[in-house]
């Protein structure tokens, strides 16, 4: 078992010996794959939530990071807990692929869906007029809905994590959005999207190299 504790780059671990799959699934990467959100409550306060779904884990911190340590706050603040040399090794992790995006709203989004195919993932269908998102001004009609921020909570602790939504239904993803509550210190929702133009090859490069390890207690 490989644990890395304090201010360690992934360039840096990377020489002691520590295999590069591993690494590169967990110490660089937000993670993918597919998400099921339980929005039942536990005595009335804690929405249950599991998934086989992403997670934002800064490599500086551990490549074993305890449930409770994540919240997800954009690319850019994820990207910029990273010392330059991973950034330069690694350039790849580090943008969001050609056509792909990341908009953070506040509720109501102000945004239609429907589901691209059914139980599938989901497309922007209209903008509500002087909503949210119309307002904001980067989405488009079309865009498909890549991921989304969505909170979990185990006991007295809770994550937000930015989780997958090309695999998942309608009901489940605007479950994950709505999971974005305040009492969970959230005064946003963070979703990616994608544009009809974005070179799918890439975009499927991306969500392979953020999947999730088969360990994390988002699978659970």
């Amino acid at each position: 078992e490989v644990e890395t504790r304090g201010a360690m780059s992934a360039t840096a671990a990377m020489r002691t010996g520590v295999p590069t799959a591993l690494l590169l699934s967990t110490l660089l990467l937000n993670g993918a794959a597919g998400f099921v959100l339980n929005t039942r409550t536990s005595g009335g306060n804690a929405p249950s939530v599991s998934a086989t779904s992403w997670a934002s884990q800064p490599a500086a911190r551990s490549l074993r990071m305890e449930f409770g340590d994540s919240f997800y706050e954009g690319f850019e603040h994820w990207a910029a807990q990273y010392p330059e040399e991973d950034k330069q090794n690694y350039p790849e992790y580090f943008v969001l692929p050609k056509g792909v995006y990341e908009v953070s709203l506040q509720r109501p989004l102000g945004i239609a869906f429907e589901e691209v195919e059914p139980g599938r993932g989901v497309v922007v269908t209209d903008l509500i007029e002087g909503g949210n998102a119309a307002t904001q001004g980067t989405i488009k009609v079309g865009d498909i809905l890549l991921a989304s921020t969505a909170i979990k909570v185990i006991g007295a602790k809770f994550e937000r994590k930015l989780i997958p939504c090309r695999a998942l239904d309608l009901d489940t993803i605007m479950g994950a959005i709505g999971s974005n509550e305040p009492r969970w210190q959230c005064r946003d929702v963070i979703l990616q999207f994608q544009r009809a133009d974005a070179p799918p090859d890439e975009v499927k490069a991306y969500l392979e190299r953020i999947e999730l390890p088969a360990d994390s207690p988002w699978r659970s």
